[in-house]
């Protein structure tokens, strides 16, 4: 008889457990739904960085053999954000004069020497020289305003030296 009080208690358990499931209110139901049909519009325009305007690019040469090159160029945007390159290398803004309150005019005097430092030998070869407007810390560039700057060679032999 053991076993048939057992099955009478287990029966006993599962009808307290069915009567006590069916005693909880039930779930309510939710409009939760995504298809509201009021919306939002507007239009906007995103920052950008000021594009520098090239003044003017110059070489210098001695006896037709280039010496070096000045470049200047106008930005609103301070020295700090300002980023001056020939070939992808970055000249340090050491070499960049800044004048005036904004905008304000920038200049560099870059002689051969340390464009051999910076780039290597540069005889008869063309060279884009860049700046741009930068946001530091960021990868957030203007675009660039660019030359070509061509060295010809000793005495001009591999053609004239310009920066264009």
């Amino acid at each position: 008889m053991r076993g048939g009080r057992r099955r009478i208690l287990a029966g006993a358990v599962g009808v307290a457990i069915l009567v006590g499931i069916a005693s909880f209110p039930p779930v309510e139901s939710t409009e939760a739904r995504f298809t509201d049909s009021e919306y939002g519009a507007g239009a906007f325009t995103a920052a950008t960085l000021p594009t520098p305007v090239v003044a003017s690019c110059t070489v210098t040469s001695f006896l037709g053999t280039f010496t070096g090159f000045t470049i200047t160029w106008t930005s609103p945007a301070v020295k700090l954000r300002q980023r001056f390159s020939i070939n992808g290398v970055i000249v340090d803004n050491a070499n960049v004069t800044q004048t005036g309150t904004g905008p304000y005019t920038y200049s560099s005097t870059i002689s051969s020497g340390l464009l051999n430092t910076l780039l290597g030998s540069l005889l008869g070869s063309t060279n884009t020289v860049k700046v741009e407007t930068i946001y530091p810390g960021t990868s957030w560039v203007s675009p660039a305003a660019t030359r070509s700057l061509s060295v010809g060679g000793l005495l001009g032999l591999g053609g004239n030296n310009t920066c264009t």
